[in-house]
């Protein structure tokens, strides 16, 4: 089912990774857990936001690309 609580949900995952790299730019990597934790189950926001370039995984551990930073901002910038 289509609904706004997942383009939520993305919005939600991509603040809290941007939050993570803003801390670290050079290792802002967050475990797939300290992330479900901060917003709840993500195993569907995660994969559209990996399938559209926004998130890179690395076994367990999650990065917000480059891409997902300026979805972020500009998701934001209202």
């Amino acid at each position: 089912m289509i609904t706004n609580e997942n383009a939520k949900q993305r919005q939600r995952v991509l603040e809290v990774l941007y939050s993570k790299r803003e801390e670290k730019p050079k290792n802002g990597w967050l475990a797939e857990k300290d992330l479900k934790d901060a917003v709840g189950e993500t195993d569907f926001a995660l994969s559209v936001l990996i399938e559209l370039g926004h998130v890179k995984r690395d076994g367990y551990k999650l990065l917000i690309t480059g891409a997902g930073v300026v979805a972020c901002e500009e998701a934001t910038a209202d």
